[in-house]
């Protein structure tokens, strides 16, 4: 689906000593973070790390096996995965003014369009045909459905430089009073979301900010993580 919207006042999310697992295999063995508004968090891990996972516990997709979560009641949570299923047939604009339509807000879909730089012929364009600009539409989506907590699972690797610009620049644009995560497989990607990254590991989380990441050492570790040791994109 586009996004979860879960209608569930602490002013941040709290993960406590989370635990999953599938098939008696761990994915998640104790994930412990404090995540507060009006960040962006760039949740990077290599394939199989959980990141998914993580999302999928966040929104109560799953259930988490120990451990809790802790969200501020009555929020809500918008989550984009990887593979986001969007209503086709229809154009972006007809997507963006459905959901004005059953929004309490008077939002113009002219407005929110602009702000996420989708052009007449874009939004005019059926969904089925979109490329990059799905995640844009779905960028669209945050200024109408106004959620508390944003998660984007890979949105960005291995797109191109003009869209990751743009979408960095929109979801800064929204982050106030917001947590933002945004997952990534790519260490260069992962900083340009955030100067510092949260790494997902073995199951747990290890912070590292823009200092100890400039460390040699360390940022060859983490490419070791992603299997990027011998193929850094630069």
């Amino acid at each position: 689906m586009l996004y979860r919207i879960l209608e569930v006042e602490i002013n941040m999310l709290k993960l406590s000593h989370i635990k999953k697992g599938y098939n008696k295999k761990d994915v998640l063995i104790d994930v412990d973070y404090t995540f507060q508004e009006g960040n962006i968090y760039s949740l990077l891990g290599g394939a199989g790390a959980g990141r998914t996972t993580l999302f999928e516990c966040i929104c109560g997709d799953v259930p988490v096996d120990e451990g809790a979560i802790e969200i501020p009641p009555k929020a809500k949570i918008f989550y984009a995965s990887k593979q986001s299923i969007l209503p086709v047939y229809i154009t972006g604009y007809e997507f963006i003014s459905m959901l004005c339509d059953i929004s309490d807000e008077n939002i113009k879909p002219e407005a929110v369009f602009e702000k996420v730089g989708l052009s007449i012929g874009q939004r005019d364009k059926l969904i089925v045909d979109y490329t990059f600009e799905e995640k844009l539409l779905q960028l669209a989506s945050i200024y109408v459905i106004n959620p508390y907590i944003i998660l984007f699972d890979e949105p960005l690797d291995y797109c191109d430089n003009e869209y990751i610009e743009k979408f960095i620049e929109v979801i800064n644009s929204v982050k106030s009073g917001r947590i933002v995560i945004i997952s990534s497989g790519l260490l260069e990607i992962s900083l340009r979301i955030s100067p510092d990254t949260i790494v997902l590991n073995n199951g747990e989380f290890n912070y590292i900010d823009k200092q100890t990441m400039a460390i040699p050492e360390i940022r060859k570790a983490v490419l070791d993580i992603l299997g990027e040791a011998d193929n850094e994109i630069v």
